[in-house]
Protein backbone atom coordinates (compact mmCIF):
# COMPACT_ATOMS: atom_id res chain seq x y z
CA UNK A 1 0.00 0.00 0.00
CA UNK A 2 1.17 3.24 -0.85
CA UNK A 3 2.25 5.53 2.18
CA UNK A 4 -0.25 8.51 1.77
CA UNK A 5 1.54 11.61 3.33
CA UNK A 6 -0.77 13.89 5.60
CA UNK A 7 1.79 16.37 7.23
CA UNK A 8 -0.60 17.90 8.92
CA UNK A 9 -2.73 15.63 11.13
CA UNK A 10 0.81 14.48 12.98
CA UNK A 11 0.53 14.28 16.71
CA UNK A 12 -3.16 15.82 16.96
CA UNK A 13 -4.33 12.67 18.70
CA UNK A 14 -8.20 13.04 17.50
CA UNK A 15 -10.42 9.98 18.76
CA UNK A 16 -12.81 9.08 15.76
CA UNK A 17 -15.63 6.92 15.75
CA UNK A 18 -16.86 4.99 12.73
CA UNK A 19 -20.14 3.22 12.71
CA UNK A 20 -19.54 0.30 10.59
CA UNK A 21 -22.85 -1.88 11.29
CA UNK A 22 -22.83 -0.98 7.26
CA UNK A 23 -19.90 -3.35 6.26
CA UNK A 24 -21.21 -6.90 6.86
CA UNK A 25 -22.16 -6.88 2.93
CA UNK A 26 -19.69 -7.12 0.34
CA UNK A 27 -22.21 -7.05 -2.68
CA UNK A 28 -23.39 -3.09 -1.25
CA UNK A 29 -22.44 0.08 -2.79
CA UNK A 30 -22.39 1.24 0.51
CA UNK A 31 -20.18 -1.88 2.09
CA UNK A 32 -17.57 -1.19 -0.63
CA UNK A 33 -17.33 2.46 -0.05
CA UNK A 34 -17.06 1.75 3.83
CA UNK A 35 -14.54 -1.06 3.52
CA UNK A 36 -12.31 0.71 0.63
CA UNK A 37 -11.87 3.93 3.10
CA UNK A 38 -11.06 2.09 5.98
CA UNK A 39 -8.58 -0.18 4.17
CA UNK A 40 -6.47 3.14 2.70
CA UNK A 41 -7.14 4.80 6.19
CA UNK A 42 -4.41 2.60 7.65
CA UNK A 43 -2.08 4.90 6.19
CA UNK A 44 -3.69 7.64 7.68
CA UNK A 45 -3.72 6.95 11.39
CA UNK A 46 -1.26 9.10 12.51
CA UNK A 47 -1.67 9.39 16.24
CA UNK A 48 -5.23 9.05 15.91
CA UNK A 49 -7.74 6.73 18.59
CA UNK A 50 -10.56 4.90 15.94
CA UNK A 51 -12.89 3.50 17.22
CA UNK A 52 -15.23 0.91 15.22
CA UNK A 53 -18.91 0.84 16.47
CA UNK A 54 -20.50 -2.42 15.54
CA UNK A 55 -23.91 -4.19 15.83
CA UNK A 56 -23.62 -6.73 18.80
CA UNK A 57 -24.46 -9.31 16.67
CA UNK A 58 -21.62 -8.66 13.79
CA UNK A 59 -18.29 -8.25 15.01
CA UNK A 60 -15.77 -7.33 12.51
CA UNK A 61 -12.02 -8.62 12.21
CA UNK A 62 -9.89 -7.45 14.86
CA UNK A 63 -9.38 -3.61 13.73
CA UNK A 64 -10.18 -3.43 10.43
CA UNK A 65 -6.01 -3.59 9.74
CA UNK A 66 -6.01 0.06 11.71
CA UNK A 67 -3.54 -0.61 14.51
CA UNK A 68 -4.09 2.15 16.58
CA UNK A 69 -8.09 0.84 17.31
CA UNK A 70 -10.37 -0.68 19.12
CA UNK A 71 -13.74 -2.32 18.25
CA UNK A 72 -17.28 -1.09 20.44
CA UNK A 73 -20.16 -2.52 20.27
CA UNK A 74 -23.64 -0.39 19.33
CA UNK A 75 -25.81 -0.41 22.84
CA UNK A 76 -28.41 -2.27 20.31
CA UNK A 77 -28.73 -4.89 17.79
CA UNK A 78 -29.94 -4.27 13.82
CA UNK A 79 -32.91 -6.41 13.99
CA UNK A 80 -34.72 -4.37 16.46
CA UNK A 81 -38.96 -2.96 14.97
CA UNK A 82 -38.65 0.42 13.38
CA UNK A 83 -39.73 2.73 16.39
CA UNK A 84 -37.44 1.38 18.98
CA UNK A 85 -34.38 1.49 16.02
CA UNK A 86 -35.43 5.78 16.04
CA UNK A 87 -34.91 5.79 19.87
CA UNK A 88 -31.98 3.47 20.17
CA UNK A 89 -30.13 5.56 17.03
CA UNK A 90 -31.30 8.87 18.08
CA UNK A 91 -30.92 8.83 22.26
CA UNK A 92 -28.34 5.89 22.54
CA UNK A 93 -25.76 6.89 20.02
CA UNK A 94 -24.98 9.87 21.48
CA UNK A 95 -24.80 8.74 24.38
CA UNK A 96 -22.05 6.23 24.04
CA UNK A 97 -20.72 8.82 22.29
CA UNK A 98 -20.62 11.09 25.19
CA UNK A 99 -19.14 7.69 27.56
CA UNK A 100 -16.45 7.31 25.12
CA UNK A 101 -15.13 10.53 24.60
CA UNK A 102 -15.33 10.59 21.03
CA UNK A 103 -13.88 13.69 19.18
CA UNK A 104 -15.91 13.23 16.10
CA UNK A 105 -18.34 10.38 15.05
CA UNK A 106 -18.99 9.14 11.04
CA UNK A 107 -21.54 7.30 9.92
CA UNK A 108 -20.79 6.44 6.45
CA UNK A 109 -24.16 4.94 5.20
CA UNK A 110 -27.08 7.15 4.93
CA UNK A 111 -27.28 7.57 8.88
CA UNK A 112 -27.35 11.16 10.83
CA UNK A 113 -28.30 12.42 14.37
CA UNK A 114 -30.71 14.63 16.02
CA UNK A 115 -28.06 16.11 18.39
CA UNK A 116 -24.43 14.29 18.96
CA UNK A 117 -21.88 14.98 21.93
CA UNK A 118 -19.09 15.52 19.55
CA UNK A 119 -19.03 16.50 15.97
CA UNK A 120 -20.56 14.55 13.93
CA UNK A 121 -20.17 13.56 9.72
CA UNK A 122 -22.23 11.43 8.00
CA UNK A 123 -21.91 10.16 4.49
CA UNK A 124 -25.43 10.53 2.33
CA UNK A 125 -24.88 8.53 -1.12
CA UNK A 126 -28.11 9.86 -2.56
CA UNK A 127 -31.51 10.89 -1.45
CA UNK A 128 -33.54 8.93 -3.06
CA UNK A 129 -36.51 8.03 -1.38
CA UNK A 130 -37.16 11.92 -1.17
CA UNK A 131 -36.09 13.12 -4.39
CA UNK A 132 -38.04 10.05 -6.08
CA UNK A 133 -40.74 8.61 -3.77
CA UNK A 134 -42.17 7.20 -6.61
CA UNK A 135 -39.02 4.82 -7.13
CA UNK A 136 -38.90 3.94 -3.27
CA UNK A 137 -42.69 2.86 -1.90
CA UNK A 138 -41.11 -0.77 -1.98
CA UNK A 139 -38.74 0.05 0.82
CA UNK A 140 -40.41 2.51 2.63
CA UNK A 141 -43.88 0.89 2.48
CA UNK A 142 -45.41 1.55 5.90
CA UNK A 143 -45.38 4.89 8.12
CA UNK A 144 -43.01 3.12 10.56
CA UNK A 145 -40.42 3.18 7.90
CA UNK A 146 -40.91 6.85 6.46
CA UNK A 147 -40.45 8.06 9.84
CA UNK A 148 -37.14 5.77 9.98
CA UNK A 149 -36.05 7.12 7.08
CA UNK A 150 -36.46 10.78 8.21
CA UNK A 151 -35.26 10.52 11.38
CA UNK A 152 -31.97 8.85 9.64
CA UNK A 153 -31.98 11.72 6.97
CA UNK A 154 -33.22 15.15 7.65
CA UNK A 155 -31.42 15.28 10.76
CA UNK A 156 -28.65 15.51 8.28
CA UNK A 157 -28.71 19.66 8.82
CA UNK A 158 -27.58 19.19 11.78
CA UNK A 159 -24.11 17.26 11.10
CA UNK A 160 -21.22 19.19 10.90
CA UNK A 161 -20.58 18.04 7.60
CA UNK A 162 -22.08 15.97 4.93
CA UNK A 163 -20.09 14.21 3.06
CA UNK A 164 -21.21 12.75 -0.59
CA UNK A 165 -19.84 10.78 -3.46
CA UNK A 166 -20.95 13.05 -6.56
CA UNK A 167 -21.71 17.05 -7.38
CA UNK A 168 -25.04 15.59 -8.25
CA UNK A 169 -25.77 14.31 -4.79
CA UNK A 170 -24.52 17.49 -3.45
CA UNK A 171 -26.84 19.32 -5.07
CA UNK A 172 -30.08 16.71 -4.14
CA UNK A 173 -28.94 16.79 -0.78
CA UNK A 174 -29.06 21.15 -0.31
CA UNK A 175 -32.05 21.17 -2.52
CA UNK A 176 -34.16 18.25 -0.47
CA UNK A 177 -32.71 18.19 2.61
CA UNK A 178 -31.93 22.09 3.19
CA UNK A 179 -28.64 21.36 4.19
CA UNK A 180 -26.44 24.92 4.27
CA UNK A 181 -24.29 24.86 0.69
CA UNK A 182 -21.09 25.27 3.20
CA UNK A 183 -21.64 21.83 4.96
CA UNK A 184 -22.05 19.54 2.14
CA UNK A 185 -18.78 18.04 0.22
CA UNK A 186 -18.31 15.90 -2.89
CA UNK A 187 -15.85 13.56 -2.43
CA UNK A 188 -16.14 11.20 -5.76
CA UNK A 189 -15.34 7.25 -4.65
CA UNK A 190 -12.76 5.02 -5.53
CA UNK A 191 -12.31 1.93 -7.75
CA UNK A 192 -10.20 -0.56 -6.77
CA UNK A 193 -8.17 -1.79 -9.90
CA UNK A 194 -6.32 -4.04 -8.02
CA UNK A 195 -9.59 -6.10 -8.07
CA UNK A 196 -11.70 -4.74 -11.19
CA UNK A 197 -8.97 -5.34 -13.99
CA UNK A 198 -9.47 -7.81 -17.20
CA UNK A 199 -9.74 -11.33 -15.89
CA UNK A 200 -8.89 -13.01 -19.38
CA UNK A 201 -7.18 -16.27 -17.49
CA UNK A 202 -9.57 -19.42 -19.45
CA UNK A 203 -9.30 -21.45 -16.08
CA UNK A 204 -11.61 -18.54 -14.22
CA UNK A 205 -13.91 -18.38 -17.21
CA UNK A 206 -14.24 -22.02 -17.55
CA UNK A 207 -15.43 -22.61 -14.07
CA UNK A 208 -17.08 -19.45 -13.83
CA UNK A 209 -19.29 -20.20 -17.06
CA UNK A 210 -20.18 -23.66 -15.94
CA UNK A 211 -20.86 -22.47 -12.32
CA UNK A 212 -23.76 -19.86 -13.67
CA UNK A 213 -24.62 -21.25 -16.90
CA UNK A 214 -23.44 -18.29 -18.79
CA UNK A 215 -23.44 -18.10 -22.67
CA UNK A 216 -20.27 -17.42 -24.70
CA UNK A 217 -21.85 -13.98 -25.70
CA UNK A 218 -23.60 -11.79 -23.20
CA UNK A 219 -25.06 -8.03 -22.81
CA UNK A 220 -24.22 -7.85 -18.86
CA UNK A 221 -25.70 -5.53 -16.48
CA UNK A 222 -25.23 -5.28 -12.73
CA UNK A 223 -26.36 -3.95 -9.13
CA UNK A 224 -29.32 -5.08 -6.99
CA UNK A 225 -32.78 -5.46 -8.86
CA UNK A 226 -34.35 -2.18 -7.07
CA UNK A 227 -36.95 -0.09 -9.05
CA UNK A 228 -34.53 2.89 -9.80
CA UNK A 229 -32.28 0.82 -11.41
CA UNK A 230 -34.84 0.70 -14.26
CA UNK A 231 -33.95 -2.90 -15.60
CA UNK A 232 -37.38 -3.42 -17.26
CA UNK A 233 -35.92 -1.13 -19.68
CA UNK A 234 -32.77 -3.11 -20.56
CA UNK A 235 -35.07 -6.36 -21.15
CA UNK A 236 -37.27 -4.60 -23.54
CA UNK A 237 -34.22 -2.69 -25.31
CA UNK A 238 -32.50 -6.08 -25.60
CA UNK A 239 -35.53 -8.04 -26.79
CA UNK A 240 -36.15 -5.08 -29.61
CA UNK A 241 -32.43 -5.15 -30.86
CA UNK A 242 -30.28 -7.10 -32.80
CA UNK A 243 -28.19 -8.97 -30.40
CA UNK A 244 -30.78 -11.91 -29.42
CA UNK A 245 -30.50 -12.80 -33.36
CA UNK A 246 -26.80 -12.41 -33.02
CA UNK A 247 -26.95 -14.80 -30.05
CA UNK A 248 -26.16 -12.42 -27.77
CA UNK A 249 -27.81 -12.93 -24.55
CA UNK A 250 -28.60 -11.03 -21.42
CA UNK A 251 -27.41 -11.48 -18.20
CA UNK A 252 -27.95 -10.40 -14.71
CA UNK A 253 -26.40 -10.45 -11.29
CA UNK A 254 -26.94 -8.42 -8.24
CA UNK A 255 -28.56 -8.63 -5.02
CA UNK A 256 -32.20 -9.56 -4.84
CA UNK A 257 -32.95 -11.22 -0.87
CA UNK A 258 -33.77 -7.23 0.44
CA UNK A 259 -37.51 -6.35 -0.02
CA UNK A 260 -37.45 -3.56 -2.47
CA UNK A 261 -34.91 -5.85 -4.26
CA UNK A 262 -37.07 -9.44 -4.10
CA UNK A 263 -39.46 -7.52 -5.84
CA UNK A 264 -37.67 -6.10 -8.86
CA UNK A 265 -36.84 -9.21 -9.05
CA UNK A 266 -39.97 -11.30 -9.03
CA UNK A 267 -41.06 -8.32 -11.34
CA UNK A 268 -38.42 -9.06 -13.37
CA UNK A 269 -39.04 -12.43 -13.65
CA UNK A 270 -42.23 -12.65 -14.67
CA UNK A 271 -41.45 -9.85 -17.57
CA UNK A 272 -39.06 -12.24 -18.67
CA UNK A 273 -41.03 -14.90 -18.36
CA UNK A 274 -44.36 -13.37 -20.11
CA UNK A 275 -42.14 -11.82 -22.80
CA UNK A 276 -41.11 -15.63 -24.19
CA UNK A 277 -37.47 -14.68 -23.28
CA UNK A 278 -36.48 -17.33 -20.60
CA UNK A 279 -34.28 -18.91 -22.78
CA UNK A 280 -32.67 -15.53 -23.75
CA UNK A 281 -31.99 -13.86 -20.35
CA UNK A 282 -30.11 -15.29 -17.06
CA UNK A 283 -31.06 -13.32 -14.11
CA UNK A 284 -28.64 -14.12 -11.50
CA UNK A 285 -28.34 -13.23 -7.23
CA UNK A 286 -24.96 -11.54 -5.54
CA UNK A 287 -21.83 -13.44 -6.64
CA UNK A 288 -18.54 -13.76 -5.20
CA UNK A 289 -16.36 -10.80 -6.27
CA UNK A 290 -13.66 -12.51 -7.92
CA UNK A 291 -16.40 -14.18 -10.24
CA UNK A 292 -17.83 -11.17 -10.89
CA UNK A 293 -14.53 -10.02 -11.92
CA UNK A 294 -14.55 -12.89 -14.21
CA UNK A 295 -18.17 -12.20 -15.73
CA UNK A 296 -17.58 -8.62 -15.94
CA UNK A 297 -14.15 -9.16 -18.24
CA UNK A 298 -16.19 -11.94 -20.73
CA UNK A 299 -19.16 -9.72 -21.54
CA UNK A 300 -19.61 -8.34 -25.18
CA UNK A 301 -21.41 -4.89 -24.05
CA UNK A 302 -22.45 -3.84 -20.28
CA UNK A 303 -25.55 -1.59 -19.71
CA UNK A 304 -26.75 0.66 -16.50
CA UNK A 305 -30.30 2.08 -17.55
CA UNK A 306 -30.49 3.66 -13.42
CA UNK A 307 -33.13 6.48 -13.40
CA UNK A 308 -31.60 7.95 -10.33
CA UNK A 309 -27.74 7.04 -8.86
CA UNK A 310 -25.70 8.97 -6.44
CA UNK A 311 -22.11 7.55 -8.27
CA UNK A 312 -22.55 4.32 -10.59
CA UNK A 313 -19.73 1.51 -9.00
CA UNK A 314 -21.29 -0.71 -11.44
CA UNK A 315 -20.40 1.69 -14.94
CA UNK A 316 -16.34 2.26 -13.69
CA UNK A 317 -16.04 -1.35 -12.18
CA UNK A 318 -17.16 -2.59 -16.08
CA UNK A 319 -14.86 -0.10 -17.94
CA UNK A 320 -12.13 -0.66 -15.28
CA UNK A 321 -12.33 -4.66 -16.65
CA UNK A 322 -12.61 -3.70 -20.44
CA UNK A 323 -15.95 -3.49 -21.42
CA UNK A 324 -17.91 -1.00 -23.40
CA UNK A 325 -20.47 0.66 -21.75
CA UNK A 326 -23.84 1.91 -22.28
CA UNK A 327 -24.90 4.37 -19.88
CA UNK A 328 -28.24 6.16 -18.48
CA UNK A 329 -27.74 10.04 -19.43
CA UNK A 330 -29.30 10.66 -15.26
CA UNK A 331 -28.39 11.54 -12.19
CA UNK A 332 -24.42 11.55 -11.22
CA UNK A 333 -23.79 9.12 -14.62
CA UNK A 334 -22.78 11.32 -17.03
CA UNK A 335 -20.47 12.65 -14.00
CA UNK A 336 -18.60 9.86 -13.38
CA UNK A 337 -18.73 8.50 -17.19
CA UNK A 338 -18.17 11.51 -19.17
CA UNK A 339 -17.59 10.73 -22.43
CA UNK A 340 -16.49 7.23 -21.83
CA UNK A 341 -19.47 6.07 -22.45
CA UNK A 342 -22.57 6.05 -24.86
CA UNK A 343 -25.60 7.80 -23.15
CA UNK A 344 -29.52 6.55 -23.93
CA UNK A 345 -32.60 7.78 -22.27
CA UNK A 346 -33.48 5.42 -19.69
CA UNK A 347 -37.29 6.34 -19.75
CA UNK A 348 -37.16 5.24 -23.47
CA UNK A 349 -36.05 1.59 -24.39
CA UNK A 350 -35.98 2.55 -28.17
CA UNK A 351 -32.98 4.95 -26.94
CA UNK A 352 -31.07 2.13 -25.39
CA UNK A 353 -32.03 -0.25 -28.28
CA UNK A 354 -30.24 1.84 -30.64
CA UNK A 355 -27.27 2.27 -28.84
CA UNK A 356 -26.67 -1.57 -28.33
CA UNK A 357 -27.06 -1.95 -32.39
CA UNK A 358 -25.19 0.78 -33.02
CA UNK A 359 -22.51 -0.85 -30.94
CA UNK A 360 -23.07 -3.93 -31.83
CA UNK A 361 -22.13 -2.79 -35.31
CA UNK A 362 -19.16 -1.00 -34.98
CA UNK A 363 -15.84 -2.85 -33.67
CA UNK A 364 -14.14 0.52 -33.76
CA UNK A 365 -16.32 2.29 -31.18
CA UNK A 366 -15.88 -0.24 -28.85
CA UNK A 367 -12.35 -0.43 -29.15
CA UNK A 368 -12.74 3.44 -28.40
CA UNK A 369 -14.66 3.09 -25.51
CA UNK A 370 -12.81 0.08 -24.37
CA UNK A 371 -10.10 3.03 -24.36
CA UNK A 372 -11.77 5.74 -23.14
CA UNK A 373 -13.35 3.64 -19.81
CA UNK A 374 -10.00 2.36 -18.66
CA UNK A 375 -8.61 6.22 -19.13
CA UNK A 376 -11.62 7.17 -17.00
CA UNK A 377 -11.53 4.83 -14.04
CA UNK A 378 -7.96 6.11 -13.22
CA UNK A 379 -9.81 9.22 -11.95
CA UNK A 380 -11.27 7.59 -9.45
CA UNK A 381 -9.01 6.70 -6.47
CA UNK A 382 -9.63 4.99 -2.89
CA UNK A 383 -6.17 6.56 -1.16
CA UNK A 384 -7.39 10.74 -2.63
CA UNK A 385 -11.36 9.72 -1.53
CA UNK A 386 -9.34 8.48 2.36
CA UNK A 387 -7.44 11.70 2.33
CA UNK A 388 -9.71 13.89 1.53
CA UNK A 389 -12.76 12.45 4.01
CA UNK A 390 -9.67 11.71 6.86
CA UNK A 391 -9.39 15.52 6.24
CA UNK A 392 -12.79 16.40 6.69
CA UNK A 393 -13.00 14.37 10.19
CA UNK A 394 -10.36 16.17 11.37
CA UNK A 395 -11.50 19.10 10.33
CA UNK A 396 -15.00 18.83 12.09
CA UNK A 397 -13.18 17.93 15.24
CA UNK A 398 -10.93 20.86 15.30
CA UNK A 399 -13.16 23.14 14.77
CA UNK A 400 -16.01 21.60 17.53
CA UNK A 401 -13.05 21.52 20.01
CA UNK A 402 -12.09 25.14 19.44
CA UNK A 403 -16.02 26.31 19.20
CA UNK A 404 -15.90 24.41 23.20
CA UNK A 405 -13.00 26.39 24.16
CA UNK A 406 -10.93 23.09 24.64
CA UNK A 407 -7.58 22.61 23.25
CA UNK A 408 -5.93 20.20 20.44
Amino acid sequence: MTKLKFNYMKNLEIRIGINIGKVGRKDRGISVYTRNLLDKMVALEGGNKFVFLHYPESVPEEGLGIINSALQSLPYTDNAPVLRTIINEQVLNPIQQARLGLDVVWHPHNRAQLFSPCAYICTMHDVLPIARSDLAGKYLDSPAKRLLFLTRTLTAKNADTVITVSEFSRKEIITHLNVHPDKVVAIHSGIDRDIFHPDMNKKNWDRVKQTYSLPEKYLLTTGSYAPHKNLSTIVKAYANSQLPAENIDLVMVGPNDATGYRIGFQQLENQVRHGGLSNKIRLLPSVPEADLVTIYSHATFFAIASLYEGFGFTALEAMACGVPVVASCLAALPEICESAVLYADPTKPESFTQQFNELHANTNLQRELIAKGQKQVQKFNWEKCAIKTTAVLISAAQNRKLSNGRQI
